[in-house]
């Protein structure tokens, strides 16, 4: 424990008092434990169309454009002191790029969340982005702060360099963003106020221009100058674990949540019941058919508005008709009778209800 004599001797440097100030990581899901969709996702083809998904690893997005074929999974390969990565493994290669190419990693966090930082005022709060990364490539690699509230029809946004000093090796990189003054400020509501990016590869028009790190800017044409093609070749696996953003100019060690809390944080966004037995109810109903049925299932978690729904019923006894709503606090589940005696709707094999709230 630390006391008031070790405090006033100035024996607790800034990394102890974040450890025992309260939360500090501002990413969920950033040690990739979570997994709730699949713990893999094939055929992920940039090359056809551009596309931007939630695959596997809760809470962060994998796509791009004309960047070839991936599969991205949750895999075991980590860092000391880790035991998940998101692995993005190339199965089609793009050796050269085009103009409009790009391929990235994404994460988006809830603006209301992200008060605390200032944005838009005259004093707004500088952040430090940590993380681990084992790329295919040496190099100049991109990171970016993507300030989703800022004003106008482009967005601004603030890249930085990092430099990957030897292929297929886990490094530890950290950089600090100044805040964004001026007026944009992050909105306080649901929608996402900030991303984070990672990039993989990116074509001319995201590379055509000059990079200052830690610049708030508008041009498309500054944000990856020098990034690698980690697209070239079907040898290539890039890895991205131990993701930590904290106020304060300081990268602190890593905030390990335990599982059950990083899954709950999760479920505000995206919640999955699946496979045999996961979901029913059943009850006892006078004969004849017509009667009417219907149970309320409160959420573990509340969660950031009322989700999409999408869901498969496997088995049904006894039942004439069935329906299924959401709201960001529970479930209704309904139907009516077609018959007397045991009535009951079930999910099994691979029925599912999934409920997606993501930003």
């Amino acid at each position: 424990s630390v006391d008031s004599a070790e405090l006033i001797d100035g024996a607790v440097d800034d990394s102890h008092m974040a450890s025992i100030s309260g939360r500090k990581n501002m990413v969920i899901n950033g040690a990739m434990q979570v997994a709730q969709r699949a713990t893999s996702a094939t055929g992920i083809d940039t090359d056809s169309s551009a596309t931007e998904l939630y695959r596997t690893v809760d809470r962060f997005i994998f796509g791009g454009n004309d960047s070839g074929v991936w599969t991205m999974t949750q895999d075991s390969d980590s860092p000391v002191g880790f035991g998940s990565s998101m692995k993005l493994d190339c199965t089609t290669a793009k050796s050269s790029l085009d103009a409009g190419s790009y391929l990235y990693v994404l994460n988006r966090i809830e603006a209301q969340d992200l008060q605390q930082l200032g944005y838009g005022t005259s004093s707004p709060q500088a952040i430090t982005l940590s993380f681990w990364v084992k790329s295919p490539k040496t190099g100049t690699h991109y990171t970016e702060l993507y300030h989703g509230d800022s004003s106008g029809s482009v967005k601004r946004k603030n890249s930085y360099a990092y430099t990957v000093s030897s292929a297929n090796t886990w490094e530890k990189k950290s950089m600090t963003f100044a805040g964004d003054t001026g007026v944009n400020a992050i909105v306080n509501d649901t929608g996402y106020g900030l991303m984070l990016i990672w990039y993989l590869a990116a074509g001319s028009n995201l590379q055509g221009g000059t990079n200052t790190n830690d610049n708030w800017q508008n041009t498309e044409a500054n944000r990856t100058p020098g990034q690698v093609n980690c697209a070239d070749s079907t040898s290539n696996n890039f890895y991205l674990t131990g993701i930590q953003l904290e106020v304060g100019s300081v990268a602190t060690d890593f905030e390990h949540r335990s599982y059950g809390e990083e899954l709950a944080l999760c479920q505000r966004y995206y919640q999955a019941v699946e496979g045999a037995g996961a979901f029913e109810f059943d009850g006892l109903y006078a004969s004849g058919g017509g009667n009417g049925l219907g149970i309320n299932f409160p959420l573990p978690v509340e969660m950031r508005a009322s989700p999409t729904l999408t869901h498969s019923w496997n088995d049904t006894n006894n039942i004439a008709s069935q329906s299924i709503t959401a709201s960001s606090k529970g479930l209704f589940v309904g139907g009516t009778t077609s018959g007397g005696g045991r009535t009951a709707m079930n999910k099994t094999g691979s029925g599912y209800v999934r409920l997606n709230a993501e930003l």
